[in-house]
């Protein structure tokens, strides 16, 4: 108040000193200084109390008054600058091999009015407080004491401004909100002028983090109330993680630390994702080096594939046991209406002339095994097309399967 209303004004422990302009000496009794007592200990004969019922208070009041402006302050702990706003922002980011810096920030001032009216607290006088944001609404207690509308300092010199319209405007707002609280609370109340016309203003700060790593860079921008704005977590699109430690893959992809990981074979630094586990060796590798084993369905290192002895299949060596497959080895038995059997037979008519069927099947094929008489026949089947993969035969009393020759198949398929 005594700031915006251009007087000098000095503090000394619990008493304050206002240095009068000449034109309001004489209300004082020609003093050019006025002593203020700050603390009720520092009340005396010297010094006049700062209540607003004082004569010193009264003659403050009116002087606004007259003057007809609004107190300019701001959020004491407010941040001022951009480079406040950075350096907490900064802190919260740890970027591997790389840095974060500022992409660019705006701060700009918008004005809350505070409308203070006279009160009583248990018979005792105090002041009351009514908040209107920039956009007319009311303020909640709670928004008022997180923007620091309550704690607050005086701006001495070149508030920023605001047009006559516009503060007219929330004036009349203020005044609505406080005719209907009075009125919620006591009907028959009539409004209350306000003593004092505050604008607190406000900085929203509303920019862009960088955060870089050799050539690579990615951004992640923020916005609020410059006094509660907090670092955000950045949200990856690679990965979809969201984090505060933050690094770069081989291909200049900017992603979580934690998603970013080292193919055990090529050394390259990829997302977590695009790893596989290879099911012979456990080594976390790129797609690209593996293949899918047909029986299991889990990738494995090209390099770990080896043929099945009995259908012939490239599989995985998790699934080999001595050089034959899990799923050679664990065929049941099946009737003649089993539907696959059934395709197969509809395929290849001379099978049917076969008996005692037993089937298994991987992710590709139908591996088919039947008998008659002392020999024994085994069928590879692609199961999209039902073409003939492998057929080989073997006397009952040999485990070993000789392959027929194609010139030959025609003999037992048709």
């Amino acid at each position: 108040m005594v700031a915006q209303l251009g007087y000098e004004w000095e503090e000394t422990g619990a008493v304050g000193q206002l240095r009068l302009h000449e034109s309001d000496r004489p209300a004082f009794g020609g003093r050019d200084t006025v002593r203020v007592a700050l603390q009720e200990s520092a009340v005396d004969a010297g010094t006049e109390s700062i209540d607003l019922k004082s004569g010193l208070g009264s003659w403050l009041l009116d002087r606004l008054k007259e003057s007809g402006l609004a107190v300019h302050v701001r959020p004491r702990e407010q941040p001022m600058a951009v480079q406040d706003i950075s350096s907490r922002l900064f802190s919260a980011y740890r970027v591997e091999n790389g840095r974060a810096h500022l992409g660019g920030c705006q701060l700009t001032d918008f004005p809350f009015l505070r409308l203070s009216f006279a009160a009583e607290e248990e018979g005792q006088p105090c002041v009351r407080h009514l908040f209107v944001a920039y956009d007319g609404t009311s303020v909640s207690d709670g928004q008022a004491q997180d923007l620091g509308l309550i704690d607050v300092e005086p701006i001495a010199k070149s508030p920023p401004r605001i047009e006559e319209n516009a503060l007219n405007a929330l004036v009349a707002s203020g005044r609505r909100i406080a005719a209907k609280n009075s009125s919620s609370r006591d009907p028959s109340a009539s409004t209350v002028e306000p003593l004092l016309i505050t604008l607190v203003w406000v900085k929203q700060a509303v920019g862009q983090l960088h955060f870089t790593v050799g050539d690579a860079t990615a951004a992640l921008p923020f916005s609020g109330w410059a006094k509660l704005i907090e670092a955000q977590p950045f949200v990856a699109k690679g990965s979809g993680a969201s984090c505060y430690h933050l690094a770069a893959t081989d291909d200049g992809r900017i992603d979580a630390y934690d998603e970013i990981a080292t193919c055990d074979l090529s050394g390259r630094r990829v997302l977590r994702q695009e790893l596989v586990t290879c099911s012979v060796t456990g080594k976390h590798v790129l797609e690209e080096f593996t293949e899918s084993c047909p029986v299991s369905g889990k990738p494995a290192l090209t390099e770990q594939f080896a043929p099945c002895a009995t259908c012939r299949q490239r599989v995985s060596k998790s699934v080999l046991t001595r050089d034959t497959c899990t799923a050679c080895q664990k065929m049941s038995k099946i009737k003649k209406d089993d539907p696959r059997l059934v395709w197969i037979l509809g395929e290849h008519g001379g099978l049917d002339r076969w008996k005692r069927w037993q089937l298994s099947e991987t992710q590709s094929v139908y591996i088919a095994q039947a008998d008659r008489f002392m020999k024994r026949l085994l069928v590879v089947v692609d199961k999209e097309t039902l073409a003939i993969r492998y057929l080989a035969t073997s006397s009952r009393m040999s485990s070993t399967w000789t392959p027929i020759e194609s010139a030959l198949q025609a003999e037992y398929l048709s």
